[in-house]
């Protein structure tokens, strides 16, 4: 049976005193939550409610027995500004309790006005008596105060209060961010944060002024669970680890809204973490961390939020519309929205619950599947009029508490009978069938229109370019570039290699050192850089720096005489900082494009340029191609910049030869009747062709070999697409087949062509066996070149080797190419059908090998040793001669149950001669014989 839920009909707790009038505007009613806290024990929400009226005094209400438990007089020029904060504190060694009601409010008279913070400490003795202790703390601000709560001061091992006294602070958050903390006892101020704390993290052109939408306070071990899935690794701001029965912070989530003239102002959620004691000592350093930010969408002016850490789940109502977002490491993700007109507050009840108010009733809706689950009507009386404000909710006793007109009401939901001990969610699909909320109210997901995906990351979220502060940036931007400026290079490098922390020493005679410290910037007075040992070892770094070090290192410009034509040049190519871009992996495309915004703006498939001229610049800077092996190795590389590299490499090693001089020659003779000629120069084409796989083995070597062997395993990983796409614009139809020449050498050097029996010619001892995968990448790679000729250039390639006016040569390539390709894959079948062959008695050898090991640490062998292989090719294991009682005993077996083991050890369709040598153990004397049924 589907479970229903029942709401019964709201009663009223109690009627309040009306409120008084204040300046700006009619009185109101705050109301807030209770919490209660022993020593020695975590911090509870309490069976009370708090509840602040302008001008009048603050109530504490008990919920269950619906009577006033305590109340607090304020003068009647007082208005309160956020709802008040009540925390009862018992020490675990006296009788004596503790309350701490803590309020803000604005007084306005004749003479003054002034923002105050008050404090009503109310202590109860075993014996009865109560003394009311008031405090008062006048606050400087400009901006009413939205939130405040007490935060305590952790013992770091047992995460709970290490005194007797609750020892806590007061933190007091305005509408414009700023952040106050004071003593919870004296309420003397600690520290103050203003809002740039907040707006630090934003976006330059987001950092307008900010308002308070929404504060909520918590743990640090909560925030992970819930917002980040666990995640402990994401906050690396601290140096101890975060832990539910260790290290755990108070944290704060904060939902800020910009100063905007749009309908719907940028809306961004911050996690920010308070100070320790340690830090409060600390007076020159910042009190609250900033530990994450992201965007949020904006769903109206008048949003109001809840947040449920421990699941990970935000909502929020604007425009009759309950929106939930879920946490993904930490990024909120639009999950559903259920739209009912007429919504004025709501309460999350589960995951699959909410309990929502309109002016005439009360209803459940089960926002994942949109379906209604309980409502109930609300009379409508002389001082029961308007919607109703929820307060509170009581999950144990299932009482939701509100404030409606100046009555404190509360909502009992009754839970299902078929409900368990467990708190079942009332979500499932049966729940909502014939429940469902028509289409006119209900909101469709799958609109786009209405919200789009992208409406919940409109904004973009800081990256790591914000961390450090601006005006340091700019500071030290500054000293580099006048540094670079007087041409002092070697204090330019110090202050480089410092940012990037790398460590130095210097280098050259006392004379060059002497001449670099009176300001002459000469090669050779360079400092010289100590690399790590790998490049594991290299410490991140601001990426606004590696930005800085590519613009000065490099240039970008118009090449040659066309005004089209670009190319990156090399500005400083004595310099170490190219090296250490180069071994850092800091110099691929999308940070030399960051680094270059302004100056490629309107340069069309400017990533394709990039990736072109990267490796030829490299090369021009070191010659032996070591730098150019570093580039390859440790840097992401896409397929541009790979082929572009193997073209150099194989350039440099001789592989590919002029073909202008080949082209100018076809083009004058093409005029001309000398015959000769033309045939002359194809033969010497076809005659280079044929050497290059012998010019291939006699090269490769040192960083070329080393530099092509990574790039063609990278480009092997690369999408096939763009790897055809780059041949076809870097490389040339007869520098292709060049690279498939490369390609046929490797396979003829690896041993893939060569027959297993052919010994004639070769060293079978001094050939080693090739890489597994070197295959499928030759394959590959060759697949690639294939297709990136195309049908059009294989037959001009045809065309221009049958001019040669012989039919033999313009077939002999194919021919060649053709055979060695059938060689490597009849190879290939012969090793799948000697595999096939041979697994047994392989499986057999290792088993046999074990067997004899076991034999020669003084174990029994179960297999018998011969030069002749098994029928079967089965090891028969050995039956023990001992077996184990009930009670542990240790028993010799008889002969027949030896017997019996044998016998069922052997298949239906063998007979198996037993002897009497087999029953003592004795595996020799087992004989097998295979009979045909």
């Amino acid at each position: 049976m589907a479970a229903k839920l029942q709401i019964h009909t709201p009663y009223v707790l109690q009627t309040l005193p009306r409120p008084l009038d204040n300046p700006d505007g009619p009185g109101r009613y705050l109301a807030g939550e209770v919490f209660g806290q022993k020593q020695g024990f975590k911090r509870r929400k309490r069976t009370e409610v708090s509840v602040a009226i302008d001008g009048v005094a603050v109530y504490l209400y008990d919920i269950l027995s619906s009577q006033a438990v305590t109340s607090y007089l304020v003068s009647p020029q007082s208005a309160f500004t956020c709802p008040p904060y009540s925390l009862r504190w018992r020490s675990a060694s006296s009788k004596t309790a503790t309350r701490y009601t803590y309020v803000s409010v604005s007084t306005n008279d004749s003479t003054s006005s002034k923002r105050e913070i008050r404090l009503f400490r109310e202590e109860t003795t075993g014996s009865g008596t109560t003394t009311v202790t008031p405090v008062s703390h006048t606050i400087r601000c400009d901006a009413p105060i939205v939130n405040i709560f007490a935060s305590s001061l952790h013992n770091p091992k047992t995460n709970l209060p290490s005194e007797e006294t609750p020892n806590h602070d007061l933190v007091a958050v305005t509408a414009d961010g700023t952040i106050f903390c004071l003593n919870g006892e004296t309420l003397e101020e600690r520290w103050q944060v203003s809002p740039a704390a907040l707006s630090k993290e934003l976006l330059s052109g987001s950092r307008a002024a900010l308002h308070i939408d929404f504060v909520q306070s918590t743990l640090a071990a909560d925030v992970i669970d819930g917002m980040f899935g666990g995640k402990n690794e994401l906050f690396g701001v601290f140096q101890e680890k975060i832990h539910r029965d260790g290290f755990n912070p108070d944290f704060l989530i904060v939902i800020t809204s910009q100063t905007s003239t749009q309908s719907t102002a940028p809306r961004h959620l911050h996690i920010l973490a308070l100070p320790s004691e340690r830090d409060i000592r600390q007076t020159n350093k910042e009190n609250i961390i900033s530990v994450f930010v992201a965007p949020l969408s904006a769903e109206g002016d008048s949003t109001r939020f809840q947040l449920d850490i421990r699941s990970g789940t935000l909502q929020a109502l604007s425009g009759g519309a309950i929106t939930t977002y879920a946490f993904s490491n930490g990024i909120p993700r639009l999950e559903n929205k259920l739209r009912v007109p007429g919504l004025t507050s709501f309460l999350r009840l589960s995951k699959t619950s909410v309990l929502t108010s309109a002016p005439d009733s009360f209803s459940v809706y089960n926002p994942i599947y949109r379906s209604l689950q309980a409502t109930t009507a609300v009379e409508s009386t002389a001082e029961n009029i308007g919607t109703c404000e929820f307060v509170t909710f009581l999950a144990s006793r299932e009482i939701a508490v509100g404030l409606r007109g100046a009555n404190l009401m509360a909502v009992q939901i009754e839970a299902p009978k078929n409900r368990n001990a467990k708190r079942r969610a009332e979500g499932l699909l049966t729940d909502a069938i014939r429940r469902g909320i028509s289409r006119d109210h209900a909101c469709q997901k799958r609109i786009r229109g209405e919200y789009p995906p992208s409406a919940v990351l409109a904004g973009s979220p800081p990256g790591s370019l914000s961390d450090p502060s601006w005006a340091e940036w700019q500071s030290k931007a500054a000293q580099a570039d006048e540094l670079l400026r007087i041409d002092d290079l070697r204090s330019w490098e110090e202050l480089l290699a410092e940012v990037f922390k790398i460590p130095t020493k210097p280098s050259g005679t006392e004379a060059e050192k002497e001449s670099a410290t009176n300001g002459t910037g000469s090669p050779g007075n360079l400092l010289e850089w100590v690399w790590p040992s790998s490049r594991a070892e290299y410490p991140r770094v601001d990426r606004r720096w590696v930005f800085y070090a590519i613009s000065k290192v490099l240039a970008w410009g118009e090449g040659g005489h066309d005004s089209k034509t670009y190319q990156l040049v090399c500005r400083l190519p004595e310099s170490s900082l190219l090296n250490y871009l180069v071994d850092a992996g800091h110099l691929v495309t999308s940070n030399i494009k960051s680094a270059f915004k302004d100056e490629i703006r309107e340069v069309d498939d400017v990533e394709d340029l990039i990736g072109e001229q990267v490796p030829v610049l490299l090369a021009q800077v070191d010659p032996t191609m070591e730098l150019l092996l570093g580039y390859l190795s440790g840097t992401q590389l896409g397929s541009t910049e790979l082929v572009s590299s193997i073209k150099l490499l194989l350039r440099s090693l001789g592989l590919f030869g002029d073909s202008s001089k080949t082209h100018e020659l076809r083009i004058k003779e093409a005029g001309e009747p000398a015959q000769d000629q033309e045939n002359e120069a194809i033969n010497m084409e076809l005659d280079q062709a044929e050497e290059e796989l012998q010019i291939t083995e006699h090269h490769l070597g040192g960083h070329r070999a080393r530099g092509l062997g990574v790039a063609f395993g990278k480009l092997a990983a690369c999408p096939s697409v763009a790897t055809v796409q780059s041949l076809r614009r870097l490389f040339k139809p007869e520098e292709i087949i060049g690279l498939m020449n490369v390609l046929r050498a490797e396979l003829i050097k690896n041993g893939w062509t060569t027959r297993y029996l052919d010994k004639a010619g070769a060293d079978q001892d001094a050939i080693e066996a090739p890489p597994d995968g070197s295959i499928q990448l030759i394959a590959d790679l060759m697949s690639r070149c294939i297709d990136s000729v195309g049908l059009g250039g294989w037959m001009a390639s045809d065309t221009m080797l049958a001019s040669s006016g012989s039919q033999e040569d313009s077939t002999d390539f194919f021919s060649q190419f053709q055979a060695e390709v059938s060689v490597a894959l009849e190879g290939i079948m012969e090793a799948v059908r000697l595999q096939g062959a041979l697994a047994e008695a392989v499986n057999y050898a290792k088993k046999a090998r074990k067997a004899l090991a076991d034999s020669a640490k003084g174990r029994a062998m179960s297999l018998q040793m011969t030069e002749e292989l098994p029928l079967g090719l089965k090891t028969d294991s050995k039956i023990s001669q001992e077996r184990v009682r009930s009670g542990g005993e240790i028993v010799p077996r008889s002969s027949r149950q030896i017997g019996h083991f044998a016998s069922k050890k052997r298949g239906i369709y063998s007979v198996h001669r037993i002897s009497e040598e087999t029953l003592l153990g004795g595996a020799g004397a087992t004989v097998v014989q295979e009979a045909a049924r």
